[in-house]
């Protein structure tokens, strides 16, 4: 279900989602079982390093979100909005 959401949730003449639906949309679908998407999603909106959000970045999350940051690896395949929070979330 997680993987289709994407394409339901965008506008369809466009090829991403906005970062405020791709929010609530992670908070409603994954929030109580991964608790790192609320501090994903509060760097989203305290930062605003992006105003929309990829297919790419959206298919990765899930795996992101399961994953354990402690030992993160930024030369790892992830996209680059998953190491801009992991360096605020260190710094935070």
């Amino acid at each position: 279900m997680y993987k289709y959401t994407f394409t339901y949730a965008k506008n369809r003449d466009q090829k991403c989602m906005e970062m405020e639906t791709a929010a609530v949309l992670w908070t409603m679908l994954l929030g109580e079982r991964f608790p790192m998407v609320h501090e994903f999603v509060a760097f989203l909106q305290e930062k605003k390093p992006v105003r929309v959000i990829n297919r790419d970045q959206w298919q990765s999350f899930l795996e992101f979100a399961a994953s354990d940051i402690s030992n993160y690896d930024e030369s790892s395949a992830w996209p680059v909005l998953f190491d801009e929070f992991v360096d605020w979330k260190r710094g935070h």
